[in-house]
């Protein structure tokens, strides 16, 4: 019994130890990790300490930057499906408008590049900007398109910078596609394809009217050229001589006008050469007065090829009354490519008129209310179109109500005489040897059928007995280019094939030049898609429009 108690208290005893060493143990463990952690803790803020001392504080420099840089990326992402910004240049000044009222006519406002309202793409008011002179002048900006023949319509998408960059839905970035060959067919029916009026096309010989440079966008006339009157009915732009002379000797004049000249004519013919601001003047002797581009101005017609393609690259000559200056701008006749740019913008439903009617301008000098002729001796010389009518009555400033607009926006803000006014001539040619191209063009057909930036070469075949054979024929090879509004919106050479039923009579035979819109007399024949063929002289229904790069 004794025994057993002996044991019992031995068990105890050592069980007692063994929860001690258990418990020193745990104690044991749990201070070395404590010291662990503790130590840890030290080393990392010492290491902080020492990394904040090296970089002397660029840690929370380095916060700031990352949260900026995405900061920034929501802001591209949001703002990345906008147009570019206008490029202004010298002698210019962005402006708005107030629109017209009834009992007010629309007013040009002048504001600054920081004015937020200066334009919305997306509410279709296209930026404009205003040179000394008066003339006013839309920004085309970059983009890339899709032709919808079935409603007549383009799928517009505005590219970043100079690049071929674009944001989809969803604010992922997308590549647009691009001719890069000389011989290469680009399908503008899928996909989005660069407008190449903005591309860079010195490596494929300026195939489709691109530029030497890639362009953020361009400013194109808001109005045909007209006769300056400073401050006469209806303009107050300056009249001044450029340095360009007059090399028409002749113009082709209407039956009428011929008749207050010869009074036994009967058909039209060309005359000695006039026009409405200088009279009758000689080839080489006159020399030309700087046009203006505004509303409501007799629109500047007799002027040849030749010398409406002179007149636009003088408008940066040193002294013009625009203010501007060749060190930063570039002034041209416009292209069928710039041209039919503005036609794709215009087409668009997001930003133009889309499939909506556009107003043909009909107001000429039998419509009346407006002084027509000047008299030089016995001889007059008359004015034909008006800038910027909508419909018959109403000008570009009107209060419209449910009239038509003649704008390629459907409002004040957008580009006007794209239908009807005069023909307005664009620098695309076929060089045919005839002998029109050097009478009435030679300093456009300068690449001797080569493609220049300032003019585009158009294939040829000329094959037929008639002048409208020779145009299908010609129609045909012209299946690579594309972006001048031609081949991709009509179906035939001739005729009234091309969308909303305009006019499609392709360049070919002794009629190598191109004109585009249409004229007042035309009705719906004339139109943003509207195209024609001319012998390149001057006459009473033909003016033209600039572009500045």
């Amino acid at each position: 019994m004794q025994k057993q108690n002996v044991i019992s208290k031995y068990e105890k005893g050592s069980t007692t130890m063994i929860v001690i060493f258990v418990i020193l143990f745990i104690v044991i463990i749990l201070s070395t990790f404590l010291v662990y952690i503790t130590a840890r803790r030290n080393r990392g803020l010492k290491d902080t300490e020492k990394l904040g001392q090296v970089y002397d504080g660029d840690l929370q420099e380095i916060y700031e930057e990352r949260k900026e840089r995405e900061s920034n990326a929501e802001v591209e992402i949001k703002s990345c499906k906008g147009p570019n910004e206008p490029e202004l240049k010298t002698g210019m000044t962005p402006v708005k408008f107030n629109e017209a009222t009834k009992e007010k006519k629309g007013e040009v406002v002048k504001t600054t590049k920081e004015d937020k309202d200066w334009y919305s793409y997306k509410d279709k008011k296209w930026a404009n900007a205003e040179t000394e002179d008066g003339s006013l002048w839309v920004w085309i900006p970059r983009f890339a398109y899709r032709i919808n023949s079935d409603d007549q319509t383009t799928d517009v998408v505005f590219l970043r910078g100079t690049t071929d960059e674009y944001c989809d839905e969803n604010g992922n970035i997308q590549t647009a596609k691009r001719c890069r060959t000389v011989d290469e067919k680009v399908d503008t029916t899928t996909g989005y394809t660069v407008h190449p009026a903005f591309t860079d096309e010195s490596n494929i010989g300026f195939r489709n009217g691109g530029w030497d440079k890639e362009l953020t966008g361009i400013w194109v006339a808001k109005f045909e050229a007209a006769y300056p009157t400073s401050g006469e009915t209806p303009n107050k732009a300056p009249v001044k001589e450029s340095s360009v002379r007059y090399t028409a000797s002749k113009v082709f004049a209407g039956a009428m006008e011929v008749r207050s000249i010869k009074p036994d004519a009967v058909n039209d013919q060309e005359i000695p050469a006039r026009n409405w601001l200088d009279g009758v003047y000689e080839a080489n002797n006159e020399k030309i007065k700087y046009p203006t581009f505004q509303g409501s101005s007799y629109s500047m017609n007799y002027i040849s090829m030749n010398d409406a393609n002179n007149i636009s690259r003088a408008l940066t000559e040193p002294g013009n009354i625009y203010g501007l200056s060749v060190t930063d701008t570039d002034s041209h006749l416009i292209k069928d490519s710039e041209w039919g740019a503005c036609t794709y913008l215009a087409r668009s439903t997001k930003y133009g008129i889309g499939n909506k009617d556009i107003a043909v301008n009909k107001k000429n000098i039998n419509n009346g209310g407006i002084s027509d002729t000047k008299e030089q001796g016995n001889k007059k010389a008359s004015a034909y179109a008006v800038t910027g009518y909508n419909n018959n009555n109403n000008e570009w400033n009107d209060y419209l109500g449910s009239n038509l607009s003649g704008s390629t926006t459907g409002n004040i803000y957008g580009i006007y005489d794209m239908s009807g006014g005069t023909w307005s001539r664009t620098a695309g040619y076929i060089y045919n040897g005839s002998s029109t191209l050097e009478e009435y063009g030679s300093s456009v057909v300068v690449g001797k059928g080569n493609s220049t930036k300032y003019a585009t070469v158009y294939p040829y075949v000329d094959e037929g007995a008639t002048h409208d054979e020779k145009g299908e024929s010609n129609y045909r090879v012209n299946d690579k280019i594309y972006g001048d509004s031609i081949r991709e919106t009509s179906s035939r050479g001739t005729g009234y094939t091309s969308w909303y039923g305009d006019y499609s009579y392709i360049i070919a035979s002794i009629y190598p030049f191109s004109d585009r819109g249409g004229m007042c007399d035309e009705g719906n024949e004339a139109g943003l898609s509207a195209f024609h063929r001319t012998t390149g002289t001057a006459s009473w229904y033909t003016g033209f429009r600039s572009v500045l790069i």
